[in-house]
């Protein structure tokens, strides 16, 4: 397998994992802010649209932000056991 292949396999695993483990805390913080159960589907017409629009709001910046800090955590252990950092990530623009 090459380099490239093989950094997209760590990375993508280590976002999964990462969001994984943080949904259930998102749930439960909606839980004790807004004192309801978060919407399992956000699109149903009998949740709200205000509930709708703050579940996709705080849940998608957790979750990026959840995963972005996996991928920086995977990229420096990958620098550590192969001595270079990820060539996919060598620029920052595509």
């Amino acid at each position: 397998m090459d380099e490239d292949r093989m950094w997209k396999a760590v990375a993508t695993g280590a976002a999964v994992g990462a969001v994984a483990l943080t949904r259930p805390l998102v749930e439960r913080t909606w839980r004790q802010v807004v004192g309801s159960e978060p919407p399992g589907n956000p699109a149903h017409e009998d949740v709200a649209w205000r509930d709708a629009i703050l579940w996709a709001a705080v849940s998608g910046a957790v979750v990026g932000l959840i995963r972005l800090v996996a991928q920086r955590t995977a990229a420096g252990a990958w620098q550590q056991v192969r001595g270079n950092y990820p060539k996919a990530l060598a620029t920052t623009r595509p």
